[in-house]
Order: structure tokens, then C-alpha cells, then sequence
């Protein structure tokens, strides 16, 4: 998912991304994937940061650091085209088509990481829900929080977060629109979901 003991190598799939966005369609992006014009680049939001996608990559608006996670995340996502209406209906990432081959992976890189942050820790789960633009989800999900997070313009996360208690320890889950495949592939949505585990987890204090 993005991570290896090289992360250089991710450079390399990014400028290969940069040179794709140089013929990329960029009205589309406005049009269909919930992107601003920002003079001849877009503002596309990830998870509360504002990003300027152009035919010379990605930067985030602020001129902070961006982590490659997100630089490819958003580069795709826009090369991507993808087009459709959110369905209103969260599933896990492992009831997606080949979900199940990378599910084991994603549930301890992802939720068991929220889940250890958080345990115990509602006050700065809120804080660093705050911090990513999410707000409460009234979807009937349960959970101690049910949380619902702008990853991308047409990819909401959803996070069930279980405190933990007299006899079981905390638990995550994160789930996504089930209409979130004609915007990302599997691992993209994977990493989206990697993203929102670092960025809670930078946001939580310690």
C-alpha cells in the first residue's frame, strides 16, 4: 500500500503520474469530481488540506509538505475521470471486488493503528475529527463514534470507532461509499484509507 523499505520508488510512480496530468482533463475534474478552478490549476480537498492539482503536479495550497500518499492519491483520483452519484451505502473495503486479498493488511495498518491511538482517548478522537473537516454520521452504524470524513470530494470514509472497555479492547472500522470504485482503484482507496489513519493519528496528540 504505498509503503516499501525504498519509498523512493513512490517518486517515481508520482512524476510518472505528473507527466499524465499534463494532458489531463481538467474541466472534467470541475465538472464531475468536485474540483475548483484555481487559475490554471484545480483545488481538490483532501481530509481537511486544500491541494492545487496542475499539469506540474500536486502541491498542497498552504505550501506545507505533502506526503506522497496524498501527492498520488489526488493525481489519480483526477487522472482517474471517474463519474457516478455516491450511493449513501458504506461497506468495508473487503466487500469490495479483491478487497478480500489486501483486507488483512488493511485492517492492521489501518484500523488497528486508530484503534491503539484512540483507546481510551474520545476527547482527542473528536480534536483530530475537527482538525480533518469530518462530522458525525447518523447512518445507524453503532459505535461509540460514527464519523463521517471528506477524504476526497466524491470519496467520503466512514469510521465506527468502539471504545474499549471492561472486556473488550478498542476497534476500528472504516468504511466507504460503495460507489467509491469508479474513482480509485483498490489500492488508492486502500491508502485513502492509510491517509486518514496517519492524518487522525497526527491530529491526536500523544
Amino acid at each position: 500500500m504505498f509503503r516499501s523499505d525504498a519509498p523512493t520508488n513512490y517518486e517515481d510512480v508520482y512524476q510518472g503520474l505528473v507527466v499524465e496530468l499534463a494532458g489531463a482533463d481538467f474541466d472534467h475534474a470541475v465538472a464531475h469530481l468536485g474540483a475548483r478552478q484555481a487559475g490554471s490549476d484545480v483545488a481538490l480537498d483532501v481530509l481537511g488540506r486544500t491541494c492545487l492539482v496542475g499539469p506540474d503536479g500536486v502541491q498542497a495550497e498552504d505550501g506545507d509538505h505533502l506526503d506522497f500518499t496524498i501527492r498520488i492519491c489526488a493525481a489519480y483520483y483526477l487522472l482517474h475521470a471517474g463519474n457516478g452519484e455516491l450511493s449513501g451505502d458504506w461497506v468495508s473495503y473487503r466487500d469490495f471486488p479483491d478487497g478480500a486479498f489486501f483486507h488483512a493488511a488493511f485492517s492492521q495498518i489501518v484500523e488497528d493503528k486508530i484503534a491503539k491511538k484512540f483507546s481510551d482517548r474520545l476527547k482527542a478522537l473528536d480534536s483530530a475529527t475537527t482538525a480533518l473537516a469530518g462530522s458525525p454520521l447518523a447512518a445507524g452504524l453503532g459505535g461509540d463514534r460514527c464519523l463521517r470524513f471528506p477524504a476526497l470530494p466524491r470519496v467520503p470514509l466512514a469510521l465506527v470507532y468502539y471504545d474499549q472497555d471492561e472486556e473488550f479492547p478498542a476497534s476500528a472500522k472504516v468504511l466507504y461509499d460503495r460507489n467509491a470504485p469508479p474513482f480509485l482503484d483498490m489500492e488508492c482507496l486502500a491508502v485513502l484509507g492509510l491517509i486518514l489513519a496517519d492524518s487522525l493519528a497526527a491530529n491526536g496528540g500523544s
